[in-house]
């Protein structure tokens, strides 16, 4: 089995993971076992084979056997990781000439750190980290290099701590490398260097080749022109680096630019790098030749139109094709037209004006009167010495134009939108203007004779001069009218005519403005009031009756106000402002007035007629309608303060003389401001129909069969003057104050119209009577049916009224002397007919609640004598029971109380009256149970006076001391049959509480459950199974709720 050794933990690990522990001597004993992986040792502390150990000694002297020294130092260098065994390296390039750079990479055997190289041309890189340095060889001298490399370690000594390696003529380096170059000149010696020149002249070519001195060399000419190349094997001869420059002279051309491209070649060379030949340089040269400008005219001679503004010429360019390009040689032409203008066109850009292609031009007279002659040419410029290349002169003769020119506009220029100078009007406006008149003016040139021809009808106007024609076009037919004048003259050779136009535009005075006839005028100012109508027998102090009693008067032409300033709109742009007389009539008599005149801006107050907006229609209604000058209009309102109309109907209008008059307008004045006052110091409210009551503890209320009442003896104050407000809710009838912690509605509101309330006879065919209710009087209103709700309520409350006229409502007035009462819902909290008794109490068969009996109405103290025999809850407390002097308590909204209130009096449905029912109150329910001899009695009160139960019939009777009832405020004796009379059965106590924590307190408040004991008798003895249960309350105690429960 091979064992794996791993020096780091001194354990042995076989491929079977063995792991042969070294323990405390870190020795481990592997004499019997076949150790591998120990022959290429890495780290300091891997172990080392006797072969691997030979094999290093046997490196060292290969030769024989190895210094003992030399062993250990080798050893030593291994085991510090210091051992170097061999070196070798490459270089990226070993020939090149002087200047070229070589990159070594060196690769080793073993650990060196350092690098020491020797370049062969006498300099050293020493003890270099890097193992790929490079150099430079400045010189070829001494060439072909050698390279010496030793590798070592600086921490190793001795033996094996560094390597060499020689490589002999490794580097070759030539001369510098040549760069072959050359530059022309325009002189063998001196001059300057050029780039291009004329054909035919002769160029002096300098080679200035490098790196060619003391080489052997050849140089070949190539001059690319057809001639024989030059070869130069000297550079002491013309040609030659040195030997001066070498002439040449270019094959010529015609009329021709041409380029040639030159190359010089270093053919060879004895010193340089060989695989650099052969070696070249060109350049590309201009020659320039000279040329012969050619331009024609399509004519000679011309007249200097308006129409083109001057005369037009083609110019053809006939130039030679072969000129050079402007792209490559740089030529261009340039036109000289003659006439101060210069174009130039790029040769070769197919451009008007360049070659075979044509130009115009346009000459233009300065002055039209004189006739001129401008001569020009066709230039060619081009780096040619000789350059510009001129054409034949040309020379265009320019005659003056005969021209017809006019301009002219009405005399009067309309303003309005649309118009123009040309639009005049067939009328005279009302500054006695002539507006169809026109001026034209004529300022042609170099005519003899001048003739207008006006297109309506009218005779021509010849006229030789220049001067101002006028024409007047009334009369004609409204439409466009062209005027059209000729020229006729010879201002230099040719004769000549020419013509012209204006249009003008003749309309017809548009229609007057609309009168006051045309407009309508409302009131501005809102109606004051809510729903005014008007009413009967009002004040009419109009001159036209314009309304009728129940119009409505919040209209935009009839409205009702009670103060402030009323003002009419504005009747807007109204005609004739120019003349005639506006005025304000108010009931048929005039309130203010204003003549007009000629005048703009007649503008101001005139009594109640106010005037704004006074100006030509142009400004005031449409300037696309009406031009300036021929209407006037104006903007007229009435604005009058309220205190200086009389009480009723106002009616009013504005009028003109000539124009007519606008409608008429309602102004109603009511001096009635107020809301109205209601008066119930007289007023009553009684029952009219009762309906079925409801009975609570002999009270009455209101339930079911539509009850209603009658309100009597209410007035109104204020109410209805010049107008009435339009409404069928004038009188509101509304819940007041609920009372007795109650809440909720007896009524629904109500309202009642003016029928309703009519008393003495005010309202004509439904119309109320004007002034009504005004006064101190008031108005007696007609007595009045309320409704009693029908929704489910228990409430008592007062009503409250409310009364609106136009000017808004009354307050609520409230009638505090009458409460009604209502209980239309299902009675909660303690219900006479419904005491709770839990189902659960006694065997099941009877399980009815309990209710209050009437039996006891009549008694006055706490335990009134029982009857055995007697079934109580046959005579239940129902229905219209008078208690009225009795001494029986009250159930009021649910809780049983102490009451003395008088409810014969200020309370609807009327009661009984317990104001004298003072002293202690009580309270007797029965209940029926069987096989119960105890039970709970379950209270919550403020404080009880007393409380007893009794069971009729039962040995109870005749037991108690108290007339057959027992006390609830004392406690069971514990056995037998409660009672203090033992005589009869008594258990020798009247106490019927079971335990002393169920004896219930007096006085105070409880809440609680409390158990009651018959002692050794039972419900199921009684008669009827009834037990009787009796509660007594003094003033100002009540209790909110009392049950029967099975005993706890």
């Amino acid at each position: 089995m091979a064992i794996n050794i791993n020096h780091q933990a001194d354990k042995i690990k076989s491929e079977s993971d063995l792991i042969l522990d070294a323990g405390a001597s870190s020795n481990i004993d592997v004499s019997a076992k076949i150790v591998k992986n120990a022959s290429d040792p890495v780290d300091a502390q891997d172990l080392v084979t006797k072969v691997f150990l030979e094999t290093a000694i046997s490196n060292v002297d290969a030769g024989g056997d190895a210094d003992t020294a030399s062993v250990l130092e080798i050893i030593e260098n291994i085991r510090i990781n210091a051992y170097v065994k061999s070196v070798d390296f490459v270089s990226d390039i070993v020939t090149g000439g002087a200047g070229l750079t070589a990159t070594l990479t060196i690769s080793t055997v073993g650990d060196p750190n350092r690098y020491t190289i020797d370049w062969g041309d006498g300099n050293t890189t020493t003890a270099t980290t890097d193992s790929t340095p490079t150099h430079t060889y400045a010189t070829n001298t001494g060439s072909p290099f050698d390279v010496n490399v030793t590798a070592f370690n600086n921490t190793g000594t001795g033996a094996g701590s560094s390597a060499q390696k020689l490589r002999e003529d490794y580097i070759t380096i030539f001369t510098g490398d040549p760069a072959v170059s050359f530059v022309v000149y325009d002189a063998p010696t001196g001059g300057n260097a050029i780039t291009y020149w004329d054909d035919g002249d002769t160029v002096y070519f300098e080679n200035t080749t490098t790196n060619t001195s003391g080489a052997v060399i050849q140089y070949t000419w190539d001059w690319a022109d057809g001639s024989a190349d030059d070869v130069i094997n000297l550079d002491s001869v013309a040609g030659g680096v040195g030997g001066g420059r070498i002439a040449h002279t270019f094959a010529l051309s015609t009329q021709q630019e041409v380029q040639r491209t030159v190359t010089l070649t270093l053919d060879s060379h004895s010193t340089a790098t060989p695989s650099l030949l052969p070696l070249d340089d060109d350049a590309s040269y201009k020659i320039y030749d000279t040329h012969t400008p050619d331009a024609t005219s399509d004519i000679t001679t011309g007249i200097n139109e308006e129409s083109n503004n001057g005369l037009t010429v083609t110019f053809t360019n006939g130039t030679e094709a072969t000129i050079g390009s402007y792209s490559t040689y740089g030529t261009r032409y340039l036109w000289d037209f003659g006439d101060g203008t210069i174009t130039t066109v790029n040769v070769g850009s197919n451009q008007s004006g360049d070659t075979a292609r044509t130009i115009t031009h346009k000459y233009t007279l300065l002055d039209n009167s004189v006739a001129m002659d401008y001569t020009g040419n066709l230039q060619v410029l081009s780096d040619h010495t000789s350059s510009p290349f001129e054409s034949i002169d040309f020379v265009i003769h320019v005659e003056p134009d005969v021209r017809a020119n006019i301009s002219g506009s009405a005399d009067t220029v309309s303003d309005r939108n649309g118009d123009n100078i040309y639009d005049v009007y067939d009328g005279v406006d009302y500054n006695g203007v002539n507006r169809a008149l026109v001026t034209v003016n004529n300022t042609s040139e170099n005519g003899d004779s001048h003739e207008y021809d006006w297109n309506d009808s009218s005779a021509n106007d010849t006229v030789a001069g220049l001067t101002s024609v006028q024409h007047d076009f009334t009369g004609v037919t409204p439409g466009n009218y062209q005027l059209n004048f000729t020229a006729t003259g010879t201002p230099d050779i040719t004769a000549q005519t020419d013509s012209a136009s204006l249009t003008f535009q003749v309309n017809a005075v548009p229609n007057a403005p609309g009168g006051l006839s045309t407009k309508t005028i409302t009131l501005t100012d809102s109606a004051q009031g809510i729903d005014p109508k008007l009413a009967n027998n009002f004040t009419d102090n109009s001159a036209t009756s314009p309304v009728s009693a129940g119009a409505s008067l919040k209209t935009n032409t009839e409205r009702r106000y009670t103060n402030g300033t009323i003002d009419t709109s504005i009747a807007q742009n109204v005609y004739n402002g120019l003349s005639g007389t506006a005025t304000a009539i108010v009931n048929g008599s005039a309130d203010g007035s204003k003549a007009f005149t000629t005048s703009l801006n007649e503008n101001g107050t005139f009594d109640s007629l106010v005037i704004s907006d006074q100006r030509d229609a142009n400004d005031s209604i449409s300037s696309s309608t009406y031009p300036t000058g021929f209407f006037q209009t104006f903007d007229a309102k009435i604005t009058k303060p309220f205190a200086e109309y009389s009480t009723g109907v106002n009616d009013q209008r504005i009028e003109h003389n000539a124009t007519g008059n606008t409608n008429y307008v309602t102004v109603i004045c009511d001096d009635l401001t107020s809301v109205p006052t209601i008066d119930l110091t007289s007023a009553t409210l009684t029952e009219s129909t009762a309906g079925s009551y409801r009975y609570i503890s002999g009270i009455p209320y209101y339930n079911t069969g539509s009850p209603t009442l009658t309100l009597s003896g209410a007035s109104l104050s204020d109410w209805i003057g010049q107008a009435y407000r339009d409404t069928n809710n004038v009188f509101e009838i509304a819940n007041g104050t609920n009372s007795e912690s109650t809440s909720g509605a007896t009524i629904s509101t109500q309202y009642k119209g003016y029928a309703d309330l009519e008393a003495i006879s005010y309202l004509t065919a439904g119309v109320p009577e004007a002034n009504t209710g005004i006064g101190a009087s008031g108005y007696a209103l007609a007595d009045q049916t309320i409704n009693i709700t029908s929704s489910s309520v228990k409430a008592v409350e007062t009503l409250k009224f409310k009364a609106n006229n136009v000017n808004g409502s009354s307050n609520y007035t409230e009638l505090t002397n009458t409460a009604v009462q209502v209980h239309t819902a299902n009675p909660t909290g303690v219900i006479e007919d419904n005491i709770p008794v839990a189902n659960s109490l006694g065997n099941g068969t009877i399980t009815e609640d309990g209710l209050r009996i009437a039996d006891f109405v009549n008694a006055t103290t706490d335990t009134p004598t029982i009857t055995g025999s007697t079934d109580y809850t046959a005579t239940p407390f129902t229905g219209a029971i008078s208690v009225s002097g009795t001494q029986e308590a009250t159930v009021r909204w649910g809780t049983l109380e102490h009451n003395t209130t008088n409810y014969s009096t200020g309370f609807l449905p009327v009661g009984p009256d317990r104001s004298a029912d003072t002293g202690t109150q009580y309270f007797t329910f029965a209940f029926r149970r069987q096989v119960v001899a105890n039970f709970d009695i379950n209270i919550t009160s403020n404080g009880i006076a007393g409380m007893w139960i009794a069971a009729p019939g039962t040995g109870v009777d005749n037991a108690s001391g108290l007339n057959g009832w027992v006390e609830c405020t004392s406690q069971y004796a514990g056995a037998g049959v409660p009672g203090s009379d033992t005589a009869n059965g008594g258990n020798g106590a009247d106490g019927c509480a079971l335990t002393g924590a169920d004896v219930v307190p007096t006085g105070s408040s409880i809440n609680s459950s409390y158990t009651m004991t018959l002692g050794s008798e039972n419900m199921s003895n009684a008669t009827n199974n009834v037990v009787l249960v009796r509660v007594a309350l003094a003033s100002g105690k009540e209790i909110t709720s009392i049950s029967i429960g099975e005993a706890s």
